[in-house]
């Protein structure tokens, strides 16, 4: 029933098997067993995509019903001793996941070795109901979810920085106008670059060029490392090289950002949401009071 779900969810085998850490040949096996024991075609199969006929609508809106009342019953059952445990579906960007929340959460997930973990790190804005995800990690200017709690977790702090080498071939700049005269690594999301920084003057959104720009914001560090330009980078992907020496901070007082990392999840949170919220509170809270190259307007 979940993988015929997701299938459906997704419209492809492939993207469903990946979701549910299955093969695309396991998934597609099953679909078939579960149209031979309804004795009904559930999904039309073309070589370009896979959509629901009318019986698998029908079936799929009282599937999913089932489906989370089972996954409501399992919460309670669990919940009634306090200990966090079962599965617990975790969404967060792919960068902030990787480097603060994957390490935050497997050391929850050693505390507590009845809870299993299913994290996906991706950049898009899961929808946790129709995705059944515990908690999302966002990062936003500020976050309202209807019937949902926004536990802001940590500020998003920026960090303007070169490589010495960059900086001994072209100077530091000095104010932020000295920053068009600078070969800026930008990401290629937008046609113009440019960068909206906050400092003692409040925001300012600076036009920048530069010879270099990458979807990948980890491509962008480690051009910044090699000498290519100067970078605007969450101080998370900069740390360990800011540390080492490897890149060094420019124009600190621009430090700041309007947004900050948010862990979203339905009311009332069971014992694993908590225990695994907190920690990640804890965690960011922590990396980022412990950084004294952040700077806030």
């Amino acid at each position: 029933m979940r993988a015929f779900l997701e299938v459906a969810r997704r419209q492809s085998f492939s993207a469903a098997a990946r979701a549910l850490g299955l093969t695309s040949s396991s998934v597609s096996k099953q679909v078939a067993r579960l149209e031979e024991r309804l004795g009904a075609q559930l999904l039309r199969r073309t070589t370009r995509r896979v959509s629901l006929t009318e019986a698998g609508n029908l079936y799929a809106e009282r599937a999913d019903r089932i489906l989370s009342d089972i996954e409501e019953a399992q919460r309670a059952v669990a919940d009634l001793d306090g200990t966090p445990r079962g599965t617990l579906r975790i969404s967060a960007p792919t960068v902030l996941g990787s480097i603060r929340v994957a390490p935050a959460v497997l050391a929850c997930r050693a505390r507590y070795p009845e809870l299993r973990i299913d994290l996906d790190l991706t950049d898009r804005i899961v929808d946790l109901v129709a995705e059944r995800i515990d908690v999302a990690v966002r990062l936003a200017a500020e976050i309202s979810p209807a019937s949902l709690v926004a536990r802001r977790l940590a500020d998003d702090l920026r960090v303007l920085c070169a490589s010495p080498r960059y900086l001994r071939r072209h100077g530091t700049p000095r104010c932020l106008e000295d920053l068009a005269d600078h070969d800026c690594i930008t990401l290629n999301l937008e046609p113009v670059a440019r960068w909206t920084l906050v400092g003692p003057e409040g925001e300012r959104v600076v036009p920048v060029s530069g010879t270099f720009r990458s979807s990948d914001t980890i491509t962008l560090r480690d051009a910044a490392v090699a000498g290519v330009g100067l970078a605007n980078l969450p101080d998370y992907v900069v740390q360990d090289q800011l540390e080492s020496g490897a890149l060094r901070r420019v124009l600190p007082e621009y430090g700041a950002s309007k947004r900050a990392s948010f862990a979203v999840y339905a009311a009332p949170a069971r014992a694993a949401v908590r225990v695994v919220v907190d920690a990640l509170a804890r965690a960011m809270g922590a990396a980022e009071a412990a950084k004294p190259t952040a700077r806030k307007p």
